[in-house]
């Protein structure tokens, strides 16, 4: 009897610590799922404020009508800047990032020099968010001979969480672009290799020591550099001096890892 009943007080003990971790678990799951879904819901409302810039910046401005005219006159000259709102919300602003088929869709900004991961855990109105904000890294701009924009590698595939399908060759060539619009100008560049590196690993490409200005020996250094660390090369390396984008996330082929898209203006 006494056996019986010190076998059931096991059980119902048994019970309740099942019952603490698997709330225990729920509890940490709400507590990354919520902050993070909402962080998505920003950047969602920040492209619809995008999409209606750019819609209104296509459709023609009406004008007074002049001198006996009654009609009104249309002129897109003073059509507003695509990106002038996003700008107005946070001046840090340096170019909107898209990548076809994926869930790469977002601004991507820049701080200072003396704090330049300022955003890897800070949203675009500059709270603390764990997924950050895609940012340009130290030592290049986005006018720069070649420049770096990083992102967590995020486990519900948000930010860069689809980067890694650029190792796949197949899918590199069916989806060659990368849309990056700054404030002024529309821009793409084509990819045309991904490669993995491990930061403090022995044979470390320190690909981001090579971003911004490049002398022309030091740029056809590096795309060759870029095509001997690949893991994927689609055949195509710039035939000339052109601006050069490299997508960076984490990569868990190693501790410390990091998977890397380069692509090259055109």
């Amino acid at each position: 009897m006494k056996k019986t009943k010190a076998k059931n007080i096991i059980l119902v003990l048994l019970a309740v610590l099942c019952v603490a971790v698997l709330l225990y678990t729920l509890y940490q799951g709400l507590i990354i799922y919520i902050p993070q879904k909402q962080e998505q819901q920003r950047f969602e409302e920040l492209r619809q404020i995008v999409e209606r810039e750019r819609e209104e910046s296509s459709a023609p401005v009406q004008t007074k009508p002049t001198g006996d005219d009654t009609q009104p006159v249309y002129t897109e000259e003073e059509n507003p800047a695509v990106y002038s709102d996003i700008v107005r919300i946070n001046d840090d602003f340096r170019g909107w990032l898209r990548i076809e088929d994926t869930i790469i869709d977002y601004p991507v900004v820049k701080s200072s020099e003396d704090d330049p991961e300022y955003y890897l855990h800070r949203d675009y109105d500059k709270n603390y968010s764990f997924s950050g904000t895609p940012f340009i890294g130290a030592g290049a701009d986005e006018n720069s001979d070649a420049f770096v924009i990083y992102a967590h590698n995020m486990n519900n595939g948000t930010m860069f969480g689809t980067l890694d399908f650029y190792a796949d060759k197949e899918w590199a060539e069916q989806h060659p672009y990368i849309h990056f619009d700054t404030a002024n100008e529309d821009r793409v560049y084509r990819v045309f290799a991904a490669f993995q590196t491990t930061i403090g690993g022995e044979n470390e490409f320190k690909y981001n020591e090579r971003a911004g200005k490049l002398n022309d020996e030091e740029y056809t250094a590096f795309v060759k550099d870029i095509k001997e660390a690949s893991v994927m090369f689609t055949g195509e390396c710039p035939d000339k001096k052109t601006q050069i984008i490299m997508l960076s996330t984490c990569s868990y082929h190693a501790e410390n890892g990091r998977f890397v898209v380069a692509a090259y203006r055109v």
